[in-house]
This record gives C-alpha cells, sequence and structure tokens, in this order.
C-alpha cells in the first residue's frame, strides 16, 4: 500500500462514523413530532432529550483528548463507534422516556471522541499546512451526515418508522466500528510507511498524566480562548436551528410538509459542507491566513440570523433554499478553530488542545437547546395539534433573537482571535 493510498484510508474510514455522529447530532428536529408523541413531552422536555448529546461532549472533551494521546486513534474511534451503535439502537426500542434519554447519552458518548481522534490521526498522517483543508474535510463529511438526518431521513421514519430507522442505523454504526478496528493504524509507521511528520512521529506516546499535566496550559493561555468562542457563537446557533428547531419552525410557521421542511433545512448542511473544505483551502494555501477568513465568514453569519429574529423582516418561502444555503456557507469559517487553537499551544497537547475546544462549545450548545425550548414553552399560547404543541411565529422569534446575540458575539471574539499564519507559535507567544 502506497502513502497515498493510506492516507485515503485514514480519512474515509473515520469519516463514516463520524458522518454517522452528525446524523445524531440533528435528527432530533426530524423527528421532533415523533418523540413528543410517543412520550407525551413538551418543547422543554425534547430540547433536554437532544441537550443530553453535547452534555456528554463537554463531559468528556478533555477524556477524548486524552484517549487520543494515550489509546489513540486507533481504538478510540472504534470504542466510539461501537458505544455509538448500541446507543442508537437502545434510543429506537425505548419503552419509555427514561430508556430513549439512556440511548441518546450512549450516542453521545460514543460520538464525542471521534473527532477529536480524526484530527489526532491526521496530525500524524498530514502535513500543518495541510491540517486546516483536512479539518474542513471532517466538516464536508459532518455536514453530509446531516443531510442524511434530512430529507432521506424524514422519508426513511414515514416508511418504516422513527424506531425501526434508528434501530437499522445503530447495526450499521456497529459494523463501521469494527471496520476502524481493522483498517485504522495510528501513524504511517504502523504500515511500513515513512513518517509524514517526522517530529509528530518522533513524539513518544503519553501516559495520562503527562496528558493531564498539559491541561493548565491550554486552558490558562489567553490565546486558546478567541477562536473557541468565535466557533462557539456560530457552532451552538447552527445546530440548535439545524438540528432541533429548524424542521417545527418552518412546518408552523410556513405550514410546510415535514419532508419538504427538512429539505429546506438541509441547505444550511449543504452549505458548510460545500464552505468547510473551501475555507480551509483558503486558509492554508491561498491567504496563508486564520483571522481574515474567520472574522469575515463570521460577520456574513450573524447577519443572517437578523430575519430569522426579527418578523418584519420574515423571507418570503421562495427564499428560504437559498437563504439557508448562504447562511450555511457563512458558517463554514468556524472549522479554522481547530488549527487557530492547536497552533497556540504546545504541538506535545494536540489531543487535549483539540480536545478542550469541546468542552464550553458544547456546553453552550446544550444549554442553548433547553434555552430557546423554555422559550418557546413560555410562549405557548395552548395550541395543540395530532399531540404536538404548537407554536406562534413570535415564540419562535424570541428564541432567535437570543441566536442573533450569540452569533453577533462570535464575530467579535473573531476579531480577537491571534493570526499564526498557519504555524505553530507556541514557543514564540510563550516567551
Amino acid at each position: 500500500m502506497t502513502l497515498r493510498q493510506a492516507r485515503w484510508l485514514m480519512l474515509v474510514v473515520p469519516a463514516s462514523l463520524y458522518l454517522v455522529s452528525w446524523f445524531h447530532r440533528v435528527a432530533p428536529a426530524v423527528v421532533a413530532a415523533d418523540l413528543m408523541r410517543a412520550f407525551s413531552i413538551g418543547a422543554s422536555a425534547l430540547g433536554n432529550l437532544a441537550a443530553i448529546y453535547p452534555y456528554v461532549f463537554a463531559a468528556m472533551a478533555l477524556v477524548a483528548g486524552s484517549l487520543a494521546d494515550t489509546l489513540g486513534p486507533r481504538w478510540t474511534i472504534a470504542l466510539g463507534g461501537a458505544t455509538m451503535g448500541a446507543g442508537a439502537a437502545l434510543f429506537g426500542a425505548a419503552p419509555t422516556f427514561d430508556v430513549a434519554f439512556a440511548g441518546r447519552l450512549l450516542v453521545g458518548l460514543g460520538a464525542s471522541v471521534l473527532l477529536i481522534a480524526w484530527l489526532s490521526l491526521a496530525s500524524a498522517w498530514f502535513r500543518p499546512d495541510e491540517f486546516a483543508t483536512v479539518s474542513g474535510w471532517t466538516q464536508a463529511v459532518g455536514n453530509a451526515g446531516a443531510l442524511v438526518a434530512a430529507s432521506p431521513l424524514a422519508l426513511l421514519v414515514e416508511a418504516v418508522g422513527w424506531r425501526h430507522t434508528f434501530v437499522l442505523i445503530g447495526a450499521l454504526t456497529l459494523l463501521l466500528a469494527a471496520a476502524a478496528a481493522g483498517f485504522i493504524r495510528d501513524r504511517p509507521e504502523a504500515l511500513g510507511l515513512p513518517p509524514v511528520n517526522p517530529a509528530e512521529s518522533a513524539r513518544a506516546r503519553l501516559t495520562l498524566a503527562e496528558v493531564l499535566r498539559g491541561v493548565p496550559g491550554v486552558v490558562t493561555n489567553r490565546r486558546t480562548w478567541p477562536p473557541i468562542l468565535a466557533a462557539g457563537g456560530v457552532y451552538t446557533t447552527l445546530i440548535t436551528f439545524l438540528g432541533l428547531w429548524g424542521v417545527p419552525y418552518l412546518t408552523q410557521v410556513y405550514d410546510l410538509g415535514r419532508v419538504e421542511a427538512a429539505t429546506i433545512v438541509s441547505m444550511l448542511a449543504v452549505g458548510m459542507g460545500v464552505g468547510s473544505p473551501l475555507v480551509g483551502w483558503l486558509s492554508d494555501r491561498w491567504l496563508g491566513r486564520r483571522r481574515l477568513p474567520m472574522v469575515g465568514f463570521a460577520a456574513i453569519y450573524a447577519l443572517c440570523w437578523v430575519p430569522l429574529a426579527l418578523g418584519d423582516l420574515r423571507l418570503p418561502a421562495a427564499l428560504l433554499a437559498p437563504f439557508f444555503l448562504l447562511m450555511g456557507l457563512a458558517s463554514s469559517g468556524l472549522i479554522l478553530l481547530w488549527s487557530c487553537v492547536r497552533e497556540v499551544n504546545d504541538p506535545q497537547c494536540v489531543g487535549i488542545a483539540v480536545g478542550f475546544c469541546n468542552v464550553p462549545i458544547f456546553l453552550g450548545f446544550a444549554l442553548l437547546q433547553w434555552l430557546t425550548g423554555a422559550i418557546l414553552d413560555a410562549r405557548w399560547t395552548g395550541l395543540v395539534a395530532a399531540g404536538v404543541r404548537l407554536y406562534p411565529p413570535a415564540a419562535y422569534q424570541a428564541a432567535f433573537v437570543v441566536c442573533l446575540a450569540l452569533s453577533a458575539g462570535a464575530f467579535a471574539a473573531a476579531l480577537m482571535v491571534t493570526e499564526t499564519r498557519c504555524r505553530n507559535v507556541w514557543q514564540s507567544v510563550a516567551r
């Protein structure tokens, strides 16, 4: 096997599981009405069910980074996939809301380690000036998962029901986890190939104690925080809409069918899927900069929330698809997060530096899903149809005002990102 062939294998196998993890991230939007009906719950309870996924991500972030640095990417990805598959099957078979909650917990637990391990794998198989591009492709893959969780999921649920759908996804995920264990290798040398990054390959696998000693340096580094806050403001609001309230919003405010609404909302994923590798390429190869593209994309993204939050500017239905495509493209600037954080921290602690990003971002994501659900319930007028609560346009606008404020904060944080010129500056800024 050549190095080129092996590198593709190291992308494709983790990609399959990461795609499934994004599917689970946004699937609640499509089956929201089914879950409300099956378990007799409202928006707040649904928000809590969806939020357990990011809560687990926040709790597991440093653990995931530690696993990537100690156990290694191969087994971290395989075990994460197996846990995610078991959780999906349990979620589909859940007889009660508590069991569904436990299934969702397992899905989040398994999914939480995948991206960090994949990026750690990429640091051994790809050059530093390719890292943002690879990061962009990870998000393109993730958004392919979001697309699968849109119209295809809606059609499959219509055909076989939401329960059978999730059991089937769980079984497929277990097969992919077995493939990860069989094909992934942590470094090129494991396949008898020359190292891509000699410094990375020369680095001995760290013990857990050594990894944990690197945590304070990442957390107290003031240059770590601006890219995290910038990406967090974009990501939390995007996934709250894409993964939870987008489909209910379009079905209840625009009176669209579930499949049509899911198709329109999926334009967010299309936009981000196209934009993410583009942003990575622009940053790595054309601009040679990190802050400039992050600021520009964050500004456009913040503006996209204005017509959603202000009722007087509500978009006509004919413009929804291109609007969400633009919004998704604008959100793709967040993929520079991992490059920005990686390049201002000790290169010996890649897993911890990348993993720490998940703590505040996914904690904010979870809180925002709960908060928006609480706002909707607070403004509910009592209307119910087929066991599902109907929320007025003003309720959605109130929830989206919060998203507008967070996206504006993301733009402000992007202005404070340290410009690294696509190289690690940890030693120079640490002096």
